[in-house]
């Protein structure tokens, strides 16, 4: 048991870090950001995450945390009556009780992301193995009956307060815990698009910072996307998934700046969506993909653009985000926005152009949503607002934009 705490500490400090490197990083990419299917980096930056602000991935190393000192600490053997029998470590008893908690939710947490986001994290998948252990291995040592767990647990109290190396241990564990609560980056990002547009404007990075970055952005490869530009000083090119977790993030931190983009400096910026979904379906090079209902989302929005709705379209996709696994949602949301009822009748052309945009997708290599590219930059995944509209603003300049 104490060997499936520490491996699983191990995993859940790694999630941790990265989970804080994501919040704080704009720039980084998950080393366990494999492809589409096995992605941490969506996972953390679903509304899975996190809970409240705090980062889910900070409670996984809480609960390993006191599941170590548990099967460490808590050996002490309780005296049971009766002739011929052993005193035996109320341990078992306890991390069954914590375990079974642990595992109720890893059980939402692995379904949330395996049959609603459809993706796969590795260093979760490592935790959740490690719980599962915890829990049968805990319910088949011999240990105190979980009727007595409240009674001991008061006595084992009692006596830590007594136990100067255990009560130290204890402290600093609990110090630990309130400052990893306390300084471990909240997740804060803008929920709106308005607010993603006020953390952009607001949160501006230091202007060392923002120089230091723009050299290494001027030092990146520029790749041609086949997009026209059509006067636009800037090109932006996302490649997505509509039941992307990430992309929907993308849409609500960026919608807003680029339309700032449009009103002060009109057909300045070029904003394109490129339809990459994660099915087979439609998309032969993810044939294996989960996100059942990508095809007909992205089919959904090319019908609407082609009668002027495809802003109202993606916006309603990404709103219902969480029900599109649901067969019909993007019928109804596309019937909701345009008022048309040819969906099914219109549907296999529909695909034709997506199947063109999967083809342009594999010409550059793409493996996962969403990935941009500003002016032939790729970009792999969302970077914080602020960076975003930065980019902007530097290839404008660049252009003789202002």
């Amino acid at each position: 048991m104490l060997l499936f705490c520490v491996v699983g500490l191990g995993f859940s400090g790694a999630s941790a870090w990265v989970h804080h490197q994501l919040l704080t990083d704009p720039t980084y990419t998950s080393f366990c950001d494999v492809n589409a299917t096995f992605n941490c980096s969506q996972v953390y930056l679903s509304q899975y995450g996190s809970f409240l602000g705090i980062s889910t991935a900070l409670g996984g190393l809480i609960w390993f945390g006191l599941a170590v000192l548990l099967a460490a600490f808590g050996r002490q053997p309780a005296p049971v009556g009766g002739k011929g029998k052993a005193p035996v470590s109320p341990v078992g008893a306890y991390l069954f009780a914590w375990s079974t908690i642990g595992l109720a939710v890893i059980l939402y947490l692995g379904y949330a992301s395996f049959f609603v986001l459809g993706t796969a994290c590795l260093l979760c998948m490592g935790t959740y193995v490690c719980v599962i252990a915890i829990f049968l291995l805990s319910g088949s040592v011999p240990s105190i009956s979980m009727s007595e767990v409240p009674g001991r647990l008061v006595e084992d109290m009692t006596d830590l307060v007594g136990n100067p190396s255990r009560l130290a241990t204890a402290v600093l564990f609990l110090v630990a815990v309130g400052s990893s609560l306390a300084f471990f980056p909240k997740d804060t990002r803008a929920r709106t698009a308005e607010e993603a547009l006020a953390q952009a404007n607001e949160a501006a990075p230091p202007v060392d910072q923002q120089t230091a970055w723009l050299a290494e952005w001027d030092k990146a490869p520029r790749e041609e996307t086949g997009v026209p530009a059509d006067g636009a000083k800037v090109v932006i090119v996302k490649f997505n998934d509509f039941q992307c977790p990430a992309c929907r993030e993308g849409f609500v931190w960026f919608t807003s700046i680029i339309r700032e983009f449009e009103e002060t400096q009109p057909g300045a910026v070029k904003f394109v969506i490129k339809a990459f979904p994660l099915e087979g379906e439609c998309n032969f090079a993810t044939p294996n993909m989960n996100h059942y209902s990508a095809c007909e989302s992205a089919a959904a929005h090319g019908l609407a653009g082609e009668v002027g709705k495809a802003d109202e379209m993606e916006a309603w996709l990404f709103n219902n985000q969480t029900r599109l696994a649901t067969s019909g949602v993007p019928q109804e949301g596309y019937k909701t926005v345009t008022g048309l009822d040819n969906f099914t009748a219109d549907y296999a052309r529909a695909l034709e152009p997506i199947r063109q945009d999967v083809s342009d997708a594999v010409a550059l290599k793409i493996d996962s949503t969403p990935t941009y590219f500003v002016n032939g930059v790729r970009l792999k995944g969302n970077l914080q607002p602020q960076f975003f509209k930065l980019a902007i603003e530097h290839e404008l300049q660049k252009a003789g934009g202002q």
